[in-house]
């Protein structure tokens, strides 16, 4: 059946531009990459925004690429799993890691010299496809309509109100712990697992505020079982345009986002995790994977090279580590 069709295509004058679309396809300069399916390890449980960024970008890279891009999720250890098995294959593009502030960067405050594979020195990088604001919740019977209000409350009971997270040293832990240090404030920390988990706890009233990613808060937001109080980021959220910025709020040092990188076994020739970035930097200028992106809150960040990404990624390190030590988050 495909001779046939292809016979009558040439007889029609239409070989040309088929065989050129498919010459066409692209490639690494100087290689044949890729040439074979390429894995991406997801350092996240299924559903999340790097799942989500993982598979709307892989799909568009195979139909980009003429290759499949194959999404495996590897969760456990927080990442540190998903690390240790990128690392232990070779260093040709065949296998790539997509991950969060979690596994990039606070994992390194959390496991310290007990981490087998770092981010700066154990992986090369590739880019970073998308940063998920943070935002913080509050139960309405708190009384508290601004962050000032809230600082007065904490302030006036110290040690009195909880706050949940997805767990120990995870985003949502340590950025809950940054609010609580900037305001000068105590609160206790209480660790869940999972975001959904600690918000029942929320919405119930036997918690006090919840930091979380705009994704997952907004549609409490609106449902009204919760207030949002503060959007970590220097502009307000579509998502959630009724809830001020940090620096709106009084409190413009609060500035926290995930983000989701791309990495690729340490040794990884420049020339395919360059290739890697420009090919992921247009699959995200397709609208249905950039409108999906945007539409659950995300930024989408421009020149995202693979040098940018190392600096960037350092300094999160620089930034994040010192206040997960400060946190006393323990990994079990």
């Amino acid at each position: 059946m495909r001779r046939r069709s292809l016979g009558g295509l040439l007889a029609g004058g239409l070989a040309a531009p088929l065989l050129g679309a498919a010459a066409a396809e692209p490639r690494a300069p100087g290689t044949d990459y890729p040439n074979r399916p390429v894995r991406i390890i997801v350092a996240l449980a299924p559903g999340g925004n790097a799942d989500l960024n993982a598979r709307l970008v892989a799909g568009q890279l195979s139909a980009q690429l003429g290759q499949q891009f194959v999404v495996e999720n590897r969760p456990s250890g927080g990442g540190t799993v998903a690390f240790e098995t990128l690392a232990a294959t070779p260093p040709d593009g065949y296998t790539l890691l997509v991950g969060a502030l979690g596994s990039h960067t606070l994992n390194v405050g959390l496991y310290g010299d007990r981490l087998r594979v770092h981010p700066l020195t154990g992986v090369d990088h590739v880019t970073i496809s998308s940063h998920s604001p943070i935002a913080v919740a509050v139960h309405p019977s708190l009384g508290v309509g601004t962050l000032a209000e809230f600082r007065a409350l904490l302030a006036a009971n110290p040690g009195k109100y909880d706050y949940g997270s997805s767990g120990n040293g995870t985003t949502g832990h340590i950025a809950g712990a940054m609010l609580v240090q900037l305001l000068g404030v105590q609160a206790q920390h209480v660790p869940y697992r999972g975001s959904a988990a600690a918000f029942a706890d929320l919405a119930a009233g036997r918690t006090a505020f919840q930091a979380d990613t705009i994704s997952f808060l907004s549609e409490h937001f609106r449902s009204g079982e919760v207030r949002g109080l503060v959007i970590a980021t220097p502009e307000r959220s579509p998502m959630a345009p009724e809830v001020p910025t940090s620096a709106e709020a009084g409190l413009p040092a609060y500035q926290a986002t995930t983000w989701t990188p791309w990495s690729a076994t340490l040794g990884t020739p420049l020339v395919i995790r360059q290739f890697l970035y420009e090919q992921i930097a247009a699959a995200l200028r397709v609208p249905a994977v950039r409108d999906r992106l945007l539409q659950l809150g995300n930024t989408i960040p421009e020149g995202m090279t693979p040098e940018r990404t190392r600096a960037f990624i350092a300094g999160e390190i620089e930034r994040w580590v010192p206040l997960v030590q400060a946190s006393g988050a323990r990994v079990d």
